[in-house]
């Protein structure tokens, strides 16, 4: 799925191979839309140690982007590398625990305020906000490890995206409405990841391993999109899904 101001979509993968684990429900319920593109990566999705705390992970990883692409720019690499680790760990912990909130009940009996709506928002920002960022230190970049580097934190981002939307999309339609206004909201962000990606690839400056990395995520994002259109096109409430 690809974002604008983005707040997170779902999706489906043809684009890499294997079966989605744990979502052997999901991919009945999207049909032709199941996950391959994102197989190899979605073991990785899930944090060992869940937790429940979205909030502090999302925090962490954008704060470690930050600092991963100032250390880049600068040419420090090992710093950089460092904060790259971060960013890929608090992923997955923000990931995991969104996730796990999907279809979950309010928290306060008196609230109609669900808990898996603002993590899959900001989740998704997040996952969005790496897809992006990440290409630009692609250029002239051959440091092999570094390269390498980026090009994991920038699959697993869009694929674990993939994953958590794809739980949204499974939901019963009534359920799903409750995501629908936000995630219609986030559908022109795919595009700007899939012009960003277009440009990039574009270029004459990438090594081949940077150009696989970035055609692998441009797959996942199309797949994404595709999935997201085709559930939130219609804003509130696509007139194609059930009622």
């Amino acid at each position: 799925m690809n974002h604008h101001h983005l707040t997170p979509g779902s999706g489906t993968r043809r684009h890499v191979a294997a079966a989605l684990i744990g979502l052997g429900a999901v991919v009945a319920l999207l049909g032709a839309t199941s996950s391959e593109a994102v197989a190899s990566t979605s073991d990785t999705c899930v944090e060992s140690k869940p937790t429940t705390s979205w909030k502090p992970a999302v925090a962490r990883a954008n704060t470690a982007l930050t600092k991963t692409l100032n250390n880049l720019q600068n040419h420090k690499y090992q710093r950089a590398a460092a904060h790259l680790r971060v960013v890929g760990h608090q992923t997955r912990f923000a990931h995991t625990a969104a996730t796990a909130l999907i279809g979950r009940p309010p928290t306060d009996p008196e609230s109609d305020e669900l808990p898996g709506v603002a993590a899959v928002q900001h989740v998704a920002a997040l996952e969005h906000g790496i897809g992006v960022k990440l290409l630009a230190p692609f250029h002239n970049l051959t440091r092999t490890d570094t390269v390498r580097s980026l090009g994991k934190k920038l699959n697993l981002a869009v694929a674990c995206r993939d994953v958590m939307l794809a739980k949204v999309i499974a939901l019963k339609p009534g359920a799903r409405d409750d995501y629908a206004d936000g995630l219609a909201d986030t559908l022109p962000g795919y595009n700007q990841e899939l012009k960003a990606m277009s440009a990039t690839l574009a270029s004459g400056d990438l090594t081949s391993r940077a150009r696989g990395a970035v055609t692998k995520a441009q797959q996942v994002v199309t797949a994404t999109q595709a999935d997201m259109e085709r559930v939130f096109g219609g804003g509130e409430r696509s007139p194609r899904l059930p009622r």
